[in-house]
């Protein structure tokens, strides 16, 4: 794969993904946020985007050829699933921080993919 097909590229997606961790780490060892529902929600959303983007290198992997259509049709798949999450938890009874935290970790994720391209 070249850099100039767009495609993702796994080492800079997984560094930008360790790097995150740290600076979410960073976060939550010296900044106190009173809503443990808010550290959840990040946890949570970050799990669910590892998985997703396992499985989307996975396919890239097994069927390179296919590179646009895959991770168009993952990018489909992971909205929908991140928003049966989202719902799933909201409906569980977790309250603004849960969702402040999930979407916080979402678009950090959504900034590693950019630069991982």
């Amino acid at each position: 794969m070249k850099d100039s097909d767009g495609l993702l590229q796994p080492k800079k997606y997984y560094l930008g993904f360790v790097l995150l961790l740290i600076i979410f780490g960073l976060w939550y060892r010296f900044y106190e946020v009173p809503d443990p529902g808010f550290w959840k929600g990040i946890v949570i959303s970050l799990l669910v985007s590892l998985l997703l983007y396992n499985f989307r290198f996975y396919l890239l992997w097994k069927h390179s050829k296919e590179g646009f259509s895959i991770q168009f049709g993952t990018t489909v798949l992971s909205f929908f699933i991140h928003l049966a999450v989202l719902v799933l938890f909201i409906w569980r009874g977790e309250r603004e921080g849960f969702v402040i935290g999930f979407f916080i970790a979402h678009f950090a994720n959504l900034l590693i993919l950019v630069f991982a391209r």
